[in-house]
């Protein structure tokens, strides 16, 4: 069973990101946040219940900048390495085994604020911008609108070097027991280059940690006949396939049972996997109500379903960063292009 932990300031919808939250506050004033953040999200007696109560991994996701900072990065993201190095200790004490998601790369590799950095906001008045039609990450290269002009190579280059770093800091750990070089890359990524990447990255890792399973996310192509060719059939022995299941990004379906039936025809690709496939992130939802979900005041689309308002949770974080907005307005911009 495996357990998530989010060591980020981020959902996985398009909202406020590390990079412009970094950016916004500056570096002195966000790492003060991030700390309180970090110390409050995940705590030991978090890891402790998550152990009584069977979980047997963690799937840590963490920024390329936590072992080497870059533009806004540079002072906010302090201690970041402490707090990695805390929870393996402590997942450790309890038995638990960890894997390091590189989460956030050089230049998104999707566009989204789950990589660190939501790509390309467009403003279209001082009360309203546009994401949806923007969402693409420049990790990978330079992207026209229909194929990558040009690869960037000193990201993917960087982006290599930040699992070297991971494998001489924490490969020999006894918590952890995989490293998944990136999450997410874009459904259009360039893949030829990314395979060439995930294949330059897992000879390392057998080089300095044969140990380690080597997890690669699919891209959002959940499909053998565009991965089954990554490694050949004699050369697959620590390797697994991860890919990300959310029904509430799916068309609209009537009933659970539809949704269930869908749900279980998707994961029935995995037989057409010669890899152990992982579900390293899903979700039962089947609507799309979540507040914020697809973004800070942008729906990204109409919702499925009628959606109920509840009231806004308040602040985990310590009184002197718990702030709050004002919740007598009956709505509070800037807005997005579905919102």
């Amino acid at each position: 069973m495996f357990y998530r932990f989010l060591g980020k300031t981020h959902s996985d919808g398009i909202g406020l990101d590390t990079y412009t939250f970094c950016e916004a506050l500056g570096a002195e004033e966000a790492n003060k946040v991030l700390r309180a953040h970090w110390d409050a999200w995940a705590t030991e007696e978090h890891i402790k219940d998550l152990a009584d109560k069977e979980v047997e991994a963690l799937r840590l996701p963490l920024g390329d900048w936590t072992l080497r900072q870059y533009g806004p990065y540079v002072g906010c993201t302090d201690g970041a390495d402490e707090k990695v190095q805390w929870l393996l200790d402590t997942a450790h004490k309890y038995n638990l085994k960890v894997l390091l998601d590189v989460h956030g790369v050089k230049g998104s590799q999707n566009g989204y604020d789950n990589s660190g950095m939501a790509n390309r906001i467009e403003w279209l008045d001082e009360d309203h911008f546009d994401h949806s039609s923007h969402d693409y990450g420049e990790w990978m290269g330079t992207w026209n609108g229909h194929k990558y002009e040009s690869i960037i190579q000193e990201n993917i280059d960087w982006a290599y070097d930040t699992v070297d770093g991971l494998l001489d800091k924490w490969g020999d750990h006894p918590a952890v027991f995989a490293i998944e070089p990136v999450n997410e890359p874009w459904f259009h990524s360039d893949f030829k280059t990314l395979r060439d990447f995930y294949r330059r990255v897992r000879e390392n890792m057998k080089a300095k940690a044969p140990h380690l399973l080597f997890v690669f996310h699919d891209s959002f192509k959940f499909s053998g006949l565009v991965w089954n060719r990554l490694f050949d059939d004699d050369d697959m022995e620590n390797v697994v396939m991860d890919t990300h299941l959310y029904m509430f990004f799916w068309p609209k379906l009537f009933t659970i049972g539809e949704y269930s039936e869908a749900f279980n025809l998707v994961l029935s690709q995995a037989n057409r996997v010669k890899y152990p496939v992982w579900l390293g992130e899903w979700s039962m939802a089947t609507d799309n109500c979540a507040m914020w979900l697809q973004g800070f005041n942008d729906s990204a689309g109409k919702f499925h379903f009628d959606c109920e308002w509840v009231e806004c949770p308040y602040s985990y974080l310590p009184d002197e960063f718990a702030v709050d907005f004002d919740r007598t307005a009956e709505k509070l911009g800037p807005f997005g292009t579905d919102e």
